[in-house]
């Protein structure tokens, strides 16, 4: 039996202070011969502050061992996050139908886009576990393979110990635990999510074909600070060859920072666009044209009231593409 390495890394974009003011933002000019397509925001996505109880028992004994590993570590618990355990479960089914493992499927679709497709609006962490017979079949119990995964990743040792960062992550706020067995084959996925909002709202803007409307909640005590902006090349079909040999990933480097129209700085090294909205209360809205086909990542910053320093606490992903008939135009 087998257990592969690998897990991502949050990069943290920016860091300077800054005063929260009203101010009003209008979408960008827009492009012609694009349009949002799936995964997109065609109707309204909504994530709340999500709690509750795994139902199922093998998630709920290794939801109940990581908050343990947590709470040895002198950490707070995170909390069930039911969209992050559905989309762990269906990961983990398309894993074995498809023979792969790490944290990509065929269609090359990073995890933080797939996390943001199922409706969950979190920035994320995936842990994924594999384990092959060389047999038929695995005769251990779920429950067996799935806490000695949980086990074997908290026993790693820097600097291979990314699976451990994940679950020893003080900045996490979540998780949901899939699994799926079946033959010679058991995979189970920890999705770890970070949240600083209550609620998080993307909307399109009818007017335009790839604009987006966003409105948002920080928690209490918290404000948001500002949102980096990242595109990447759409994902295409990869082998699966590739997919296995994929062992991390990352978010990717940001091109835009959206501010405070207000803000006295500017993003170091990023061109800065002055037209987020925070209001009072912890209230915060941005529209944003999208221009160019893509894939495309918001990473939303919060600062805890006496916070130094921002760190992101919500995160979704846009596909954008160019219509069939847009190089004829």
């Amino acid at each position: 039996m087998w257990h592969p390495e690998g897990r991502m890394r949050n990069r943290l974009f920016l860091s300077m202070p800054f005063a929260l003011v009203l101010c009003a933002c209008a979408p960008l000019p827009s492009e012609r011969g694009i349009a949002i397509a799936p995964p997109d925001p065609s109707a309204s996505v909504s994530d709340a502050w999500p709690d509750g109880q795994p139902g199922e028992p093998v998630a709920a004994a290794v939801f109940a061992q990581i908050n343990e590993d947590r709470a040895r570590e002198g950490l707070p618990g995170v909390a069930w996050d039911p969209k992050a355990a559905e989309l762990a479960t269906s990961y983990t089914r398309e894993q074995i139908r498809e023979g792969t493992i790490g944290h990509f499927l065929l269609d090359g679709v990073p995890p933080y886009a797939r996390l943001s497709r199922a409706g969950d609006l979190g920035i994320g962490a995936e842990n994924a576990v594999a384990y092959i017979s060389m047999g038929d079949r695995i005769e251990d119990a779920p429950l067996t393979l799935a806490l000695r995964g949980e086990h074997e990743m908290l026993a790693e040792r820097p600097p291979a110990d990314g699976h451990r960062r994940a679950i020893l992550d003080p900045a996490a706020t979540h998780v949901g635990v899939g699994w799926t067995l079946s033959g010679a084959d058991f995979r189970m996925a920890e999705e770890f999510t970070s949240r600083r909002y209550a609620r998080l709202d993307v909307s399109p803007i009818s007017r335009y074909a790839s604009a987006i409307r966003v409105r948002g909640q920080a928690l209490p005590g918290m404000d948001i600070a500002y949102v980096s902006v990242a595109r990447q090349p759409s994902p295409s079909p990869i082998t699966r060859t590739e997919a296995n040999s994929r062992h991390s990933y990352a978010y990717p480097d940001p091109r835009y920072a959206l501010l405070p129209a207000a803000s006295p700085v500017a993003a170091a090294g990023l061109a800065s666009r002055k037209c987020l909205v925070p209001s009072l209360h912890g209230r915060f809205s941005f529209d944003y044209q999208i221009d160019e086909p893509g894939l495309w990542t918001f990473v939303l910053y919060f600062r805890r009231k006496g916070e130094r320093e921002p760190a992101p606490g919500g995160s979704f992903t846009i596909r954008v593409a160019s219509p069939p008939d847009s190089a004829a135009s």
